[in-house]
């Protein structure tokens, strides 16, 4: 084709234009990969962090969860009181990024804040399962303790 258009025009590497496309934009595919990756990782890691903080804090309660069913509380109800605890300390980091975003949405357009509102629910949403995880464990095992035993420690 290009022959018959310039008979001086020399073609070397004939593709089709997909490959040309796929080969021009592969440095952005990489670099897109590897964005997605870094932040895969920060999130796993601030969910571990989370997870972590909340575990801690229910097991140091062990005694009180104790304490509180030898005194007639039912398990439910310390169950309740448990993951408030755990929600209200989720809950202010969720309304602190909220606010964030709230400021940033002053200065960007709106494409932007509905992708950035979407990584906020996104990273909610999996901060709220770890925060859930990390209740359900130690509040499980606080639970299973004998209230007398708790009484005694006490």
């Amino acid at each position: 084709i290009a022959a018959t258009v310039d008979t001086r025009l020399l073609v070397r590497d004939a593709q089709p234009l997909s490959e040309w496309i796929r080969q021009r934009d592969m440095h952005q595919i990489m670099t897109a990969g590897m964005l997605a990756a870094v932040t895969g990782i920060v999130l796993f890691l601030s969910a571990l962090g989370i997870f972590s903080l909340i575990s801690v804090s229910v097991s140091r309660r062990t005694r009180e969860i104790g304490v509180r069913a030898a005194l007639g509380a039912s398990p439910r109800h310390l169950l309740a009181g448990i993951l408030s605890r755990a929600m209200a300390l989720l809950g202010s980091g969720i309304a602190t990024g909220g606010v964030l975003l709230w400021i940033v949405a002053v200065v960007r357009p709106f494409e932007e804040i509905r992708l950035y509102a979407g990584y906020l629910a996104v990273t909610s949403l999996v901060m709220l399962v770890a925060c859930l995880l990390a209740c359900v464990g130690p509040a499980r095992r606080a639970l299973r303790i004998d209230p007398s035993d708790a009484l005694k420690e006490a």
